[in-house]
């Protein structure tokens, strides 16, 4: 470059020797060099030796067409409006043609062309869009389209700000200067409009490149030395301009200053010669400049930048206070952090109402031709070493975590994140429990982004704390070399802050992550380290987003601002918990195995992770995940050691556990800490199961519950707030069903294990306790829905007696509800054991004949019925009569309830005259007290029913059953137990009366209810179905009744098992069925299979031992095959007698069988023998008229005319 301006010289000199016209002789070139620069030291290259090879660049001129090459432009320059874009242009000594390509979605115009030796790309604003938004914009583009501009100027018109202390005039130049702590450019618009119109900083922008500052003060000195001679280019470069007249400097007479408040006339046609005064109260007079003083004059400075034109003298006069700024104009706020640039400005008014065209085109030359004598002073070798603009602002990436390479998308949250980030609200969150996955999401969304959009900057600030936030921000203002960064005192979060908020800044991502605190968030510290609230510091506005995690619901929506900007995130789906333990174990997992564990661990991310991360998870083969599944259920205190445990995922912040229990230990202690009352709740809830939490069971956790008589309305106004608060942090969750709340499971158990180490667990069990006991209601039909709703939650309670004599009260009264209402169930097991235990209690703390033992005597005794132990039950009823008697009287209606339940136990027992004893007293005197329409009332009926139709009375017995079944299904309903079961009585008293058809369809009516109000599987359902099974039978219908019995047996094996008695029993009846229908073989196999496991399970003198022993003797006599009948019939018979009694309905039947096996032998005396001994028991027992008792004589009688027939006496 040297070397050609002294060509240049050279070539001047030369032709300038010239004498008359005449040039002078040439000398040579050395001897010209050496007498014009004595000091140059001549070079020998530059007369090369001969057949030296010549430089390709040395004789071949850069070819036109190079000269669009984007690459080779290093210099950008913007302009915001045509007469800007004109003295530009005006001042290129070459133009070129227009660049060859550019930047997909570039809608800048470009004028290439060089001056001061630079390649420069010259831009223009769009028409009419001015400001800093589309400065920022076309310097954007300009940047993707030409890669290797290093530096940048922003030349044009502005207007001026006079004062005492800087006297700016139009056709003045201002540049713009590091000033007072700014970087050269104030953009007051970012500041706030408070009270009295004054301004409060709020902002900070880049100063100019080091370079351009360091030429401006080369030129500053030159300018001082020796003046400008910027006229002098305008002058010169007019020439290129058409219209020259709007170029040159207009008069000095039509520069005037008014005072400020001197307002122009927003709506007038005219210019302020006509509108304005011109005299000496209206303008501020100015002296002429001296000589020693430049006209027009440079200055350097604080330029004023912001989005509105600033036509306000008032408010320019108090920023002229304030800031010291010298000019206003609208676009270099737009670029200074991120097209760094020069600013310099030809001042074409005075920035108030009398604005003056006049001065604009001039101003615009000024302001050029200032911008080639700057390049004039960089030398471009030195401005190519520079780093191009596009590379110094590219995106920042400040994230603390690598990508997880086993991340497992979950597609509902993923989207609902993209689809927020392209939305137009900034701020949005995902609110979740710790462990569920919100920070990793968020960490593979950061990644993401960032590849989607390199140029968008990614912040990440870890809101855990105030010391994280506060050196997050820090860590982000250090890569980000943000301005007075470094500067004592300085608040680095307004800094963070009012940077983002900028709208010339690129695009950027922030995720605040771990916002739980919402004290440390919103309140202000009186220590003043920060002094503003956190969250205050988290920007409001500008081209990001900010994406939250928390654990609190309060504190995201004080973040958001919206509800509706928050998502909840819950655990994982079970496809995604088994791919992360898949994808954690890098080895073949068992699905079942890993499935299972996944479900144990509520397919809560941090939890799979945990069991992932075991050692021995690693080091063994396919059965490992089923092998930490049984260490967890080894037992309540291995699998907390397991929870423990702190393997686990590394991209977790230092000193923060993996371990479940710990995290949520973590929360739970920060809720007790802020919301006390909310970790009172968390404590009870946590005795419950985890679904289906009844919200009428949350009472008195804050107050002192050692008595248990205080009222659930303490603190009824609490629990509202308190379920929001543990909701908040989603830790509990209202369920579909209004009044219902449900909480994690792991989340049950960390809890229990967190107030167990904290000492508190025997206080929250009683609590609990004492609200079950109060709670749990009588089990009747009208309460099984709540009673079904709470079984799950009472399973502990009832699996362990306390040990304090109030709690075991408590527990008793518990325990005797809940054996009611399994017995009512039909599971009359569990029903047993329980009412068992509470009778001993009972017994223990309120003796034998207080009103609460003798209730447990009766329910234990309803078990024993139902388990066919009448023997036990009866011994309980006969006691519980008798004291109530003695204790209540004979005519209390609890005596006659005691006297009722023996009434069903006789007749259970057969000893049917001693229940119709009993029971019907006991009928007439509810009748006469309680009348017909009362339920206890309808139920006596119902029993006397069983009694009458036992008897053989079936006149009797159905003309009450169908009083009876009319009064119930309108005063309980037809889905009502008692109600259908006085339908089933009518529908066995047709049955015995051979009335087929409507005993079977009242039956199917019985049964279809019970499916629906009980369930297949209730023991009164599949009892239903066993007599409608009897109709099908004796009516020949054996097809359809094996099928119904077949089905009866699939559910009893299936709920019971295949030895249970039940089971049994009904796989009997099929042998039965099968038998008659003459499968003798399959009949007979099945039967001695139930024999032998009856024998094995029960005994050989169990009842139904004896049962299968006379069955398999029919089976056999039914064959004819009466030798091998006989032994089965006589050993039931001999042991039936003596477990059972001579007189019991099933000794009767094995004696009838007996005698009928007898006859068909020929044996006629021992069969009459046996038929006349069972005629005699049965008129004893049953009484003359009972069907049974006909029907032995009837057999007996033609017995006898068959002997006679065949000569026997």
């Amino acid at each position: 470059n040297k070397l050609s301006c002294i060509c240049v010289e050279v070539s001047v000199s030369l032709l300038s020797v010239s004498k008359g016209g005449r040039p002078s002789p040439t000398p040579s070139l050395p001897n010209f060099l050496h007498h014009h620069f004595p000091s140059l030291v001549p070079i020998p290259l530059l007369s090369p030796p001969k057949n030296a090879p010549r430089p390709h660049h040395s004789t071949t001129p850069t070819p036109r067409s190079a000269m669009s090459d984007p690459e080779i432009y290093t210099v950008g320059w913007i302009c915001a409006v045509t007469a800007e874009f004109v003295a530009a242009q005006a001042f290129l000594y070459e133009e070129h043609p227009g660049p060859r390509q550019t930047a997909r979605h570039d809608n800048n115009s470009y004028v290439l062309g060089k001056t001061s030796g630079h390649n420069v790309v010259i831009a223009t604003l769009p028409n009419g869009q001015y400001g800093t938004t589309s400065a920022a914009t076309v310097a954007r583009d300009m940047r993707h389209s030409f890669p290797n501009v290093r530096i940048g100027l922003m030349v044009g018109i502005g207007g001026g700000a006079p004062s005492q202390k800087h006297d700016v005039r139009l056709g003045d130049v201002v540049v713009s200067s590091p000033h007072s702590g700014h970087g050269g450019v104030f953009q007051y618009d970012f500041g706030k409009t408070i009270q009295n119109r004054k301004f409060q900083d709020t902002g900070f922008l880049d100063q100019p490149p080091l370079l351009l500052l360091s030429a401006l003060t080369t030129l500053k000195g030159k300018y001082e030395m020796k003046g400008h001679r910027l006229i002098d280019g305008v002058n010169k470069n007019l020439e290129k301009i058409k219209k020259k007249s709007e170029y040159r400097q207009p008069t000095l007479s039509s520069d005037r200053l008014y005072k400020s408040h001197i307002i122009h006339p927003s709506k007038s046609p005219h210019g302020c010669n006509v509108d304005c005064n011109n005299d000496t109260a209206s303008l501020i007079v100015r002296h002429e400049r001296g000589e020693e003083v430049d006209n027009p004059a440079i200055h350097y400075g604080l330029i004023a930048s912001g989005n509105q034109l600033m036509k306000d003298a008032y408010i320019r006069d108090l920023l002229i206070k304030e800031k010291d700024v010298l000019c206003f104009e609208m676009e270099a706020a737009g670029l200074m952090n991120h097209f760094p640039c020069l600013v310099i400005r030809g001042i074409c008014d005075y920035s108030d109402s009398h604005k003056n065209k006049e001065w604009q085109g001039f101003a615009a030359m000024m302001a050029a031709a200032y911008a080639k004598d700057i390049l004039s002073q960089i030398a471009p070798n030195t401005v190519e070493a520079e780093k191009p603009i596009p590379n110094s602002k590219r995106g920042q990436f400040v994230v603390p975590f690598r990508r997880d390479s086993d991340f497992v998308n979950r597609p509902d949250i993923w989207s609902w994140i993209e689809t927020r980030y392209a939305g137009s609200e900034m701020c949005f969150a995902l609110v979740g429990l710790g462990g569920f996955g919100k920070s990793q999401v968020a960490i593979q969304f950061a990644h993401q982004a960032h590849d989607a959009s390199p140029d968008t900057s990614i912040f990440w600030v870890n809101a855990s704390t105030k010391a994280t936030f506060q050196d997050s921000y820090r860590s982000i203002v250090e890569v980000l070399e943000l301005p007075h960064r470094h500067n004592p005192g300085v608040n680095i979060l307004a800094l963070l802050r009012d940077w983002l908020q900028r709208e010339d800044v690129g695009r950027w991502l922030m995720i605040v992550d771990n916002a739980d605190d919402v004290e440390m968030l919103t309140k202000t510290n009186d220590q003043k380290d920060p002094p503003m609230p956190i969250a205050s510091y988290i920007p409001k506005t500008g081209n990001g987003k900010i994406l939250v995690t928390s654990r609190s619901w309060d504190a995201a929506e004080k973040l958001t601002d919206n509800g509706k900007m928050i998502m909840r995130v819950t655990k994982m789906e079970e496809i995604q918990a088994l791919q992360l333990i898949q994808k954690k174990l890098s080895q073949d997992v068992d699905e079942v195995a890993a499935l299972r564990l996944a479900d144990f661990l509520d397919h809560i991310p941090l939890a799979l992770n945990q069991a992932a991360a075991a050692a021995y998870i690693h080091r063994r083969s396919r059965a490992t995940t089923q092998s930490y599944m049984d260490e967890l259920q080894k037992s309540e205190k291995r699998k907390d050691a397991l929870l423990r445990s702190d393997r686990g995922d590394a991209r977790r912040y230092d000193g923060v556990s993996n371990s479940v229990v710990l995290t949520w230990q973590l929360t739970f202690e920060q809720i007790r800490k802020e919301q006390p009352r909310a970790a009172n709740l968390l404590s009870l809830m946590s005795c419950f199961h985890s679904q289906n939490i009844p919200a009428y069971m949350l009472h008195r956790y804050n107050s002192d519950f050692s008595s248990v008589e205080g009222s659930d309305d303490d603190d009824s106004g609490d629990l509202e707030d308190d379920l929001d608060v543990l909701q908040g942090y989603s830790l509990v969750a209202m369920t579909a069903t209004s009044g219902f709340c449900e909480m994690h499971p792991l989340v049950q158990f960390c809890t229990q294990t967190w107030i167990r180490e904290s000492g508190c667990l025997e206080r929250w069990n009683r609590l609990f306790l004492q609200s079950a006991s109060k709670h749990f209601p009588s089990g009747v039909f009208e309460t099984w829905e709540q009673c079904q709703t709470l079984m799950p939650h009472l399973q502990p309670l009832l699996d362990q007696e306390p040990s304090e004599e109030s709690d075991r009260l408590e527990w008793s009264n518990l325990a005797t509800n809940v054996a009611f209402y399994l017995t009512e169930l039909g599971d009359y097991s569990r029903a047993e054991v329980i009412a068992q235990d509470a009778l001993s209690i009972r017994i223990g703390s309120l003796g034998r004949q207080h009103h609460f033992t003798l209730t447990s005597m009766t329910y234990l005794a309803f078990a024993y019925k139902g388990l066919g132990q009448f023997r036990k039950a009866e011994e309980l009823e006969v006691q519980v009569m008798e004291t109530r008697k003695t204790v209540l009287g004979r005519n209390h209606p609890d005596t006659y309830r005691s006297m009722a339940h023996l009434a069903v136990t006789y007749n259970l027992q057969k000893r049917w005259e001693e229940a119709e004893e009993l029971d019907v007293p006991v009928m007439e005197a509810y009748l006469r007290v309680l009348g017909e329409k009362d339920p206890e009332t309808l139920l006596v009926m119902g029993d006397v029913v069983a009694i009458y139709r036992n008897l053989g009375r079936w006149e009797k017995a159905a003309e009450l059953a169908e009083r009876v079944m009319d009064i119930s299904l309108k005063q309980l309903g037809k889905e009502h137990p008692n109600a259908l079961l006085s339908i089933e009585n009518l529908a066995e008293i047709y049955r015995s009366q051979m009335r087929w058809e409507e005993a079977e369809k009242l039956q199917e009516q019985v049964m279809n209810s019970r499916k629906e109000v009980l369930g297949e599987n209730h023991p009164f359902t599949l009892a239903s179905t066993c007599i409608l099974v009897l109709i099908y039978k004796e009516q020949g219908r054996l097809g359809e009744a094996l099928q119904l019995q077949e089905q009866v047996v699939e559910i009893r094996k299936r709920v019971l098992g295949e030895n249970h008695v039940d089971t049994l029993r009904n796989i009997s009846e099929v042998a039965v069925i099968l038998g008659k229908q003459k499968r003798w073989k399959e009949a007979e196999n099945l039967e001695a299979q139930v024999l032998e496991t009856r024998k094995r399970k029960l005994g050989e003198e169990h009842p139904d031992t004896l049962a299968s022993m006379n069955r398999i003797g029919v089976i056999v006599g039914d064959q004819g095959r009466w030798e091998e009948a006989e032994e089965p019939f006589t050993q039931a018979l001999e042991m039936r007698k003596s477990v059972l009694g001579e007189t019991h309905s099933k000794t009767l039947t094995s004696m009838s069988n007996l005698a009928t096996t007898k006859k068909n032998l020929g044996k006629w005396k021992e069969a009459e023998e046996l038929q006349a001994q069972l005629v005699e028991t049965r008129k004893r027992v049953l009484g003359e008229d009972h069907p049974d008792t006909r029907l032995s004589i009837s057999v007996l009688t033609a017995w006898r005319v068959e002997f006679l027939g065949k000569g026997r006496s």
